[in-house]
């Protein structure tokens, strides 16, 4: 039996073909930005202490080799650093520090990224240290996927000495700043709507997060650098 061929439908011109593949590319690429933040962001438990503290003090270490290089050790070299502004807000500009790719096999696939925002002075009180208030972003696949710790941290300087103060963390108040997140927005700490303010209380110094109702204290400071303002 003769072989016949079987006619094949007409191929489209190469430009109509040229712009279909953009158009699918672009359509990847906007399904990708676009993507909701993994469940785990939200449901990821906390930390244990011991690992975040470990991994705060990494973050510890890089601060002071900067302001070790920066500033001779003066803690005013953190006026140095890039400001952080948020869009369509009015509110100052933000100092960060930021230690990242901690405990990362490959950088920016997976391991943490710490990241200090330093709290504004409270009005008249002159005794405070610096007071950071530290979050540790988990990364994995190449994008943060959960806040996993938050705290506070202080730095002064006696004789010549960096002096620190680690708080502890607090499950309850990160579950109530996660849950205020918005899950469409970027995962990134600190958040650009966050409103941090550093208090005095009963515990010595604490940070309140007044959007998400969290607080955290920072215990152990000198008598003399926990006096609240009058």
């Amino acid at each position: 039996m003769p072989s016949r061929s079987i006619p094949l439908p007409p191929r489209a011109p190469r430009v109509w073909r040229v712009v279909g593949a953009l158009g699918l590319l672009l359509l990847l690429q906007g399904c990708a930005t676009r993507a909701p933040r993994p469940a785990s962001a939200a449901a990821e438990p906390a930390m244990d202490e011991v690992r975040a503290r470990q991994i705060v003090a990494v973050w510890r270490q890089q601060l002071a080799d900067y302001l070790d290089h920066a500033g001779g050790g003066d803690p005013a070299a953190l006026a140095q650093l890039p400001s952080l502004r948020a869009t369509g807000t009015l509110r100052p500009a933000r100092i960060v520090f930021g230690a990242l790719d901690v405990e990362a096999s490959v950088a920016e696939r997976d391991g943490f990224d710490v990241q200090g925002l330093l709290l504004a002075p409270r009005p008249g009180a002159t005794a405070d240290p610096y007071v950071f208030v530290v979050g540790i972003v988990q990364r994995d696949g190449y994008r943060p996927v959960a806040l996993v710790d938050v705290r506070l941290v202080a730095m002064a300087t006696r004789g010549g000495r960096l002096e620190w103060t680690v708080g502890d963390g607090d499950p309850q108040a990160l579950l109530r700043y996660r849950a205020r997140m918005d899950p469409a927005a970027p995962l990134r700490f600190p958040a650009d709507k966050d409103r941090f303010e550093l208090v005095a209380c009963a515990a010595g110094l604490c940070a309140d997060e007044p959007l998400s109702a969290a607080r955290w204290r920072l215990t152990g400071l000198a008598p003399e650098r926990a006096v609240a303002s009058p």
